[in-house]
């Protein structure tokens, strides 16, 4: 059975960060508690690595089509007037290089 252990602080922080997300939203979904558990136990094993790189993948797929779809910046703007826009490109971004993170862990 194949095994990954969270060794880098990258990683770490990445899977923690994933796990906080579904945290706050109160999921409890079958990869939120992939990532509860993963978070706790600092690694992923067998099947799961593969769940996790499906989850990371869509994830990431999704960013790009946020990055490029503009009227989703703009309606997201007018429904949130005292959002900043930088900030919430720059979250973007963040999330976006953790998933790279996680990914090529996972692929390795």
């Amino acid at each position: 059975m194949a095994k990954r252990v969270f060794k880098k602080d990258s990683v770490k922080e990445a899977v923690k960060n994933i796990a906080n997300d579904f945290r706050y939203s109160n999921d409890v979904s079958e990869y939120a508690l992939l990532f509860y558990k993963a978070d706790k136990d600092g690694e992923v094993r067998g099947e799961d690595i593969d769940k996790m790189i499906e989850y990371v993948e869509i994830g990431l797929k999704e960013l790009e089509a946020e990055f490029q779809n503009l009227q989703w910046r703009s309606e997201f703007m007018s429904d949130n007037p005292s959002a900043d826009e930088i900030q919430i490109i720059s979250n973007l971004q963040t999330i976006e290089s953790e998933y790279k993170t996680l990914l090529e862990f996972l692929k390795k």
